[in-house]
């Protein structure tokens, strides 16, 4: 590792845990840029651990919802493997628990970061964390990590409205459908706030949010159904928008007034499903 006080990440080695690909690009690349000497890859919690039994990195970055193995079952598998019981661990999560958090705490992790957080400023905890100076890193880096993602958007809020298409198609909401759609804005969520599409990024957990209920409890009945499907109509249009439009940051008075009325909808449908799931 660089001497303390040194103000380059040329010496480090960095183990990003993180399923979704596009946050992996986003930080890794960010990261490289920043000069790492290297960058270690994986969305799986099993492949990170056997690679902490034959690399010892620097810094490991973990997001915390994760299929097979979630951030916090491997940030305590890590804890017992050689090498791992005292190596700095940043936490990349949109995961908001208390519970979670205190933890994490008690398993040393140098840093708990709520998503989005801009790419920027991982690379800044992670110098931190290693005590180094924040790195300078090329502006153009971003911005080209930011056209990318842009030329993408209406392509994926497309495929979100297929989803939703195919659920009002079928007549009914399917459970598995509905889940492919919640994982797929849980991406979303993280994704756009970190590459500066910030109302995008609230659109997004806003119908989140709503999905979580009716994913982790049982599907509405008949009427509810119908308004969940409208609010999704509703929020992805919102997204689409935005998408085309190519509208940055939170959008203003016009972004505020999209976020107030898709979020009385979405407190309103929350309120209904969770009155639904009572006994």
């Amino acid at each position: 590792m660089a001497a303390e006080g040194a103000s380059s990440l040329a010496n480090t080695t960095v183990l990003m845990v993180e399923d979704d690909p596009t946050m992996r690009a986003a930080v890794g690349s960010m990261l490289r840029a920043a000069g790492c000497l290297e960058v270690l890859q994986t969305g799986n919690g099993h492949d990170a651990l056997h690679w902490m039994t034959m690399r010892q990195p620097d810094l490991v970055l973990c997001d915390c919802q994760m299929p097979l193995m979630d951030g916090m079952t491997f940030l305590r598998k890590l804890r017992e493997v050689p090498g791992g019981a005292t190596v700095p661990v940043i936490m990349l999560t949109a995961n908001q628990s208390s519970a979670d958090a205190w933890e994490a705490r008690q398993l040393n992790v140098a840093a708990w970061l709520l998503k989005p957080v801009a790419p920027q400023n991982v690379v800044a905890q992670a110098a931190a964390t290693l005590g180094l100076l924040p790195p300078r890193v090329p502006e153009d880096v971003l911005v080209q990590l930011s056209a990318a993602y842009e030329a993408r958007l209406p392509q994926a809020v497309a495929g979100l409205q297929l989803l939703v298409s195919d659920l009002t198609a079928e007549g009914s909401a399917t459970l598995p459908r509905l889940q492919e759609l919640h994982r797929r804005l849980h991406d979303v969520k993280g994704q756009a706030g970190t590459m500066g599409y910030e109302l995008l990024g609230q659109l997004a957990a806003l119908l989140h949010d709503v999905l979580a209920l009716v994913v982790q409890r049982a599907l509405p009945d008949s009427v509810t159904r119908a308004e969940l499907l409208k609010l999704l109509r509703v929020g992805l249009a919102g997204m689409k928008l935005v998408a085309d439009r190519r509208l940055r940051g939170e959008g203003g008075a016009a972004g505020a007034r999209m976020r107030s009325e898709l979020g009385a909808f979405a407190d309103a449908l929350r309120d209904k499903l969770g009155a639904e799931a009572m006994p």
